[in-house]
Order: structure tokens, then C-alpha cells, then sequence
């Protein structure tokens, strides 16, 4: 399937569809790829239609650990080299943390949406989860205003510096 027929596949959603209740057959042969910096790519090529990028990021799927794009017929392998999702941005309001991504997506730091580290190229490194098993990573400048925030509020707890939102802790990284 060409990614033109993909795109007409998807054209007219409004909201995230029902793409865990798709099961469709895996269709080989294209190569999606989702780089370390947050970047599509098609066949080795850069994706730049960013319409285009924010449409395929609503039919991701997350299977164990392996990403795809979903439609209701077809079902196209994503390699993920760190997470679909990057974290642009983000807001305080009523001491919750609003986070803002590259794919026109926005939601609360909370009990369902809350961080992890994983070790990344020998460093430890947060990931957030941003909906359901799809998770997204903090480009560097949002990553360090959050470092900051969590050192002046003295949000430390043996070591692990994280940040407060919805009444929840949330891990961004270890002080060595």
C-alpha cells in the first residue's frame, strides 16, 4: 500500500479512532521510521507534510513493542527508534502540568499519563506516557525548564528528581 492510499484511508478522522479494536493483516513492504529526534520518514525519505504526520499519529497502534500504522484494513509496520511523541511545551495551571507535543497534541501529566526512565545510549532518559501504550520523549530545551522547576521546588526523593502534577510524582531523571 502506497502512502497516498494510507492517507485517503484516514482522511476525515476528528479524534484518536478505535485503533486497538483493528486487527487487520500486516501489510509489508513499505519502511516507516520514526528517528531519535522525533522525525518520519518513508522509505528512507523525510515525511514533511506535517498534516500528514499529524494524521498517521492518530492511527498508531503499540503492540508489546512494536509501533504500526492502523487502518481498519491494513496494518503497516513503524520502526520507533525512542518514542512517536515528542514533548515541545508545556503549561501549569492549577498546580497540573500541561504538555504540548509535535503532533498537535496536548494532555495532563497525571495517574494514566505519568513518566518513566529508560536507559537510552548510556544515559537515563524520561519517557511520558502521552495515550494509552504510546509514549513520547522531551526535546531538550521543555526537558531542562522541567529540571529547573523540579530543583527550585526541591522535588528530590533519594536521589530521583521528579515533578508534582495531578497530586502524582512523576520521574525526569536521577541526580548523580
Amino acid at each position: 500500500m502506497s502512502i497516498t492510499k494510507i492517507a485517503n484511508n484516514l482522511r476525515g478522522q476528528k479524534d484518536f479512532p478505535p485503533v486497538d479494536t483493528w486487527n487487520p493483516k500486516i501489510c509489508e513492504g513499505q519502511e516507516f521510521l520514526i528517528n531519535r529526534e522525533g522525525d518520519w520518514f518513508y522509505n528512507d525519505s523525510p515525511i514533511k507534510n506535517k498534516k500528514l504526520i499529524n494524521l498517521f499519529s492518530t492511527v498508531l497502534k503499540k503492540e508489546k513493542k512494536d509501533y504500526f500504522l492502523v487502518t481498519p484494513v491494513e496494518k503497516v509496520p513503524v520502526k520507533v527508534e525512542l518514542a512517536p511523541y515528542k514533548i515541545i511545551d508545556f503549561d501549569i495551571n492549577n498546580e497540573n502540568i500541561y504538555l504540548t507535543t509535535n503532533l498537535n497534541y496536548d494532555f495532563i501529566l497525571n495517574k494514566n499519563n505519568t513518566t518513566r526512565l529508560i536507559t537510552y545510549d548510556n544515559s537515563e532518559i524520561p519517557l511520558v506516557k502521552v495515550r494509552g501504550n504510546i509514549e513520547g520523549f522531551f526535546n531538550r530545551n521543555t526537558y531542562y525548564k522541567l529540571i529547573d522547576m523540579a530543583l527550585e521546588n526541591n522535588y528530590i526523593d533519594q536521589n530521583i528528581l521528579y515533578l508534582v502534577s495531578d497530586n502524582q510524582k512523576h520521574i525526569i531523571g536521577k541526580i548523580a
